[in-house]
């Protein structure tokens, strides 16, 4: 009986972590009017779908066209929620990098560390401008 029961705890347990891990995910979805690099791989124009999963460390799958990508991104804290759901990217020029996403009512920003290619034009001084685009949540 008490082989039963401790079986019957662990697939319930099972069955809870699995609910958390779905409660903690977040599909967030935005047409990108130019090509972009994401986790340094080169990303169409068009829907960029991208899926937050947190359990403990979270992990970013990007999705764009044909070509997807997967990030371990940096969750920074501020204290003001942000207002809309945002994508956020860094330009150089005519080049575009994913740099963090913004959920509206939240207060954590997940970004992306910079790829080489972001790390070689800021060490040559390029100009650096934010761009941010709203994005909805699915």
């Amino acid at each position: 009986m008490k082989k039963h029961a401790a079986t019957l705890l662990i697939l319930m347990l099972a069955g809870l972590t699995g609910l958390v891990c779905a409660q903690t995910a977040t599909t967030i979805i935005a047409q990108v009017p130019f090509d972009y690099f994401a986790n340094g791989k080169a990303m169409l124009a068009g829907e960029c779908r991208v899926r937050i999963e947190n359990d403990g460390q979270p992990i970013m799958r990007i999705a764009a066209e044909r070509e997807s990508v997967i990030a371990l991104p940096h969750a920074s804290e501020s204290r003001k929620a942000s207002a809309n759901t945002v994508l956020i990217f860094h330009q150089y020029g005519d080049r575009y990098f994913l740099a963090g996403v913004s959920r509206q009512g939240q207060n954590v920003t997940y970004e992306l560390p910079a790829g080489k290619l972001e790390r070689e034009l800021r060490a040559q001084n390029a100009t650096e401008k934010n761009v941010t685009m709203l994005a909805s949540l699915q």
